[in-house]
């Protein structure tokens, strides 16, 4: 009798286990048939208009790069804070390339309607060429944080032929979301073409008075 009791406990007990591991198993595979959604950044449409700089300037070669990112962001997935010292990875959303790629080739794409000048150049470039003013990024945060505001902070460098460095220091956010993943990018593209506005200024600030020396 006690033999009986046993094995039907027994059974029991294997057939909870079984179903747990089989709805686990079928959760797994719900998540892994979701679609993976990519996205780029892009320095969109300026918030100021474009000045076009005399020809005699336009003949300046710009270095862009290198863009450095924190370790944080060195990855595919997107990233959001969910507090101030927690991040939530999104394995159903992620960068299209990798981030500092991204951020290098938007901004190529975005400073020769800012400087109207196509001599730009990204980096790495050929050790022989010539470059007049070069750009470096360090990206110091670059997410959308747990109250939905995307947070771009960045330090930038110029480096000039005979001249000192000028350094920068950029922060800059906008509203975001906390869910919709298509607004966090826009809202990240944002910094990212404000950033570009504000190294576009000072660099037609620096040629111009480059080419008046």
């Amino acid at each position: 009798m006690g033999l009986n009791v046993n094995c039907k406990m027994s059974n029991k007990a294997m057939f909870l286990v079984t179903g747990l591991m089989l709805v686990i198993f079928l959760s797994a595979c719900m998540r892994s048939n979701k679609p993976v959604q990519f996205y780029r950044l892009n320095a969109g449409v300026a918030m100021l208009d474009a000045i076009q700089m005399p020809e005699s300037t336009n003949q300046a070669v710009i270095g862009l790069g290198p863009i450095r990112i924190p370790d944080y962001l060195n990855r595919p997935q997107m990233v959001m804070a969910i507090s101030e010292n927690q991040y939530q990875l999104s394995e159903e959303h992620r960068w299209a390339e990798r981030l500092d790629q991204n951020i290098s080739l938007a901004l190529t794409k975005f400073l020769p309607s800012q400087l109207g000048s196509s001599r730009i150049v990204r980096y790495p470039w050929a050790q022989r060429q010539a470059i007049d003013y070069q750009v470096s990024i360090d990206i110091i945060e670059f997410h959308i944080d747990a109250l939905g505001q995307s947070r771009l902070t960045a330090l930038w460098l110029i480096k000039r032929k005979d001249q000192p460095d000028l350094s920068r220091r950029f922060t800059y956010q906008v509203s975001a979301s906390t869910t919709d993943y298509e607004v966090m990018v826009s809202a990240q593209s944002a910094c990212l073409t404000k950033l570009g506005q504000d190294i576009a200024v000072t660099l037609k600030q620096l040629i111009k008075e480059g080419v008046g020396n």
